[in-house]
């Protein structure tokens, strides 16, 4: 199993809670104690009622496991997508203002012209940092879907 997945049995709950709050860490990481900033909400619609205090079999678990993980894979995509989306419209922008640089750049003189050379240095600057970070984002989607389907895999 991973580090960031765990099995919850909680024996008791009152009948109006929603919501339950859990922080995982020493008594020392935590300061001896729960407060709603170190504590994570887990949604107890979910929860069903055993009747029974038991454990859920190992298979039970890593069948949870993995579809988590095909959940959590599923949303990192979505969000590195979102990165490369943002990272192109930035990058359009870039070419543009570089563009209008570069043309404007004839027509001035002197302290104008330098002022103008250091923009068009850090427009320059600014486009490569947009077209790593984009191909960086591009290589995660790859990863998370490679990390995607092998638990897919696993949960079938």
């Amino acid at each position: 199993m991973s580090e960031d997945f765990y099995a919850l049995v909680v024996k008791k709950l009152p009948d109006n809670q929603t919501s339950l709050y859990v922080a995982i860490g020493t008594n020392k990481q935590l300061n001896g104690g729960l407060s709603m900033l170190s504590s994570q909400p887990i949604s107890i619609q979910k929860a069903t009622s055993s009747g029974r205090s038991s454990t859920p079999s190992d298979h039970v678990l890593e069948q949870e496991y993995f579809s988590y993980m095909v959940h959590f894979y599923g949303k990192r995509i979505t969000t590195y997508r979102q990165k490369v989306k943002d990272a192109d419209a930035n990058i359009a922008t870039l070419k543009a203002t570089l563009k209008k640089q570069k043309a404007s750049l004839s027509v001035q003189t002197g302290s104008q012209k330098t002022a103008t050379k250091q923009n068009i240095s850090d427009t320059e600057s600014s486009l490569k940092t947009q077209q790593t970070e984009r191909t960086s984002a591009q290589k995660s989607i790859q990863s998370a879907r490679v990390a995607r389907e092998k638990y897919q895999k696993q949960l079938e």
